[in-house]
């Protein structure tokens, strides 16, 4: 087993070793995940590096903390890049997942890859919202009281940041209730209902 945490701060400082790990551990199911699913080799690869630029940006985050293995994150997001651009082809056919087997994680897969479509959904539109909306959003999510926030955002009155959170909170709401992948979620991934053996 890898040490994750070593394999993260390796990827951060730009070791190779830590990269070569990561290609050693979780390619493998990628691309037998792509190749299965109409995909060739390179797409396959091309996919691959794709999610290291995503880990890389997401573990540049000081708040990044992984909710899985290191493994099933890895491979949820190709397998998310793959639909999405399966979906972009309209060429979407079975997709057939790898046994569970593969991966440490306790949680059902299905269920990890679900709430990472939700919460890769909810993170896109909250990073186009302005930088005050994110940062009142932020801290109202992380559990703070309105008074607390109030202060760290250098509003006049608690009522001001109940309207101003309210407000930000309204405009996430309908970005996200306006993308087609919402309308995916919350049919149950119908999608993958459908397409998973």
């Amino acid at each position: 087993m890898i040490d994750e945490k070593e394999i993260l701060n390796g990827i951060l400082k730009g070791d190779y070793q830590a990269i070569t790990i990561l290609y050693q551990n979780c390619y493998p199911a990628v691309k037998k995940l792509i190749l299965k699913n109409t995909g060739q080799p390179e797409e396959a690869e091309d996919i691959f590096q794709e999610s290291l630029v995503v880990l890389y940006r997401k573990i540049k985050n000081e708040d990044f903390k992984l909710s899985c293995s290191l493994s099933t994150y890895i491979y949820s997001i190709c397998r998310n890049m793959w639909l999405d651009k399966l979906r972009r082809k309209k060429r979407l056919k079975k997709l057939h997942e790898i046994n569970n087997d593969y991966f440490d994680a306790d949680d059902d897969l299905f269920i990890v890859m679900h709430k990472n479509e939700q919460y890769a959904l909810f993170q896109k539109h909250l990073l186009q919202l302005g930088a005050d909306c994110q940062k009142l959003l932020r801290l109202f999510f992380e559990g703070n009281d309105m008074k607390y926030i109030a202060r760290e955002m250098n509003y006049k009155s608690v009522g001001y940041a109940r309207k101003r959170k309210f407000k930000c909170k309204d405009k996430l709401i309908q970005n996200i209730q306006g993308d087609p992948v919402y309308k995916e979620i919350t049919e149950g991934n119908s999608l993958d209902n459908q397409t998973i053996n």
